[in-house]
């Protein structure tokens, strides 16, 4: 049996490692402001990614017990949880106004850094496809 590498635990500890790596390289080859930069900007993606993962599971596990519930309670959640995740979103959006418009990060620093999730997202599917493609082939030649 093998182990999932898309689980949510493995995004966490995977998106800070990716964050680590990009901050200390950033630092190394551009310097201490590109290195804020990607700091300031993966700090962001990585808790903007904590916080949409919370309010989607908070939603997902109220636990209706029947049709009823779902019909009563469910469908009210949901434009709740819109409510939530456009909020998050409209924080966000203030947030890297306020950094940019300011100049107190590098600009390409917090695209790299904002970016943290997508790479993580990258680097877990081609990990996973290569498990499930040699998976695949050594079960073909056993």
């Amino acid at each position: 049996m093998t182990k999932e590498l898309l689980t949510p635990r493995t995004m966490k500890i995977t998106s800070w490692a990716i964050l680590a790596v990009l901050t200390v390289s950033g630092w190394l080859w551009l310097g201490q402001q590109f290195a804020i930069g990607i700091l300031v900007g993966g700090l962001l993606a990585v808790l903007n990614f904590y916080f949409m993962a919370h309010i989607l599971h908070s939603t997902l596990n109220r636990g209706w017990t029947s049709q009823d519930d779902w019909e009563n309670e469910g469908r009210q959640a949901v434009p709740f949880m819109t409510l939530k995740y456009v909020i998050r979103f409209i924080v966000l959006a203030v947030i890297i106004f306020v950094l940019v418009r300011t100049g107190w990060v590098n600009i390409f620093g917090l695209v790299v850094g904002l970016s943290t999730v997508v790479l993580t997202l990258f680097v877990l599917g081609i990990l996973e496809s290569r498990k499930i493609f040699f998976c695949r082939v050594s079960e073909d030649y056993s």
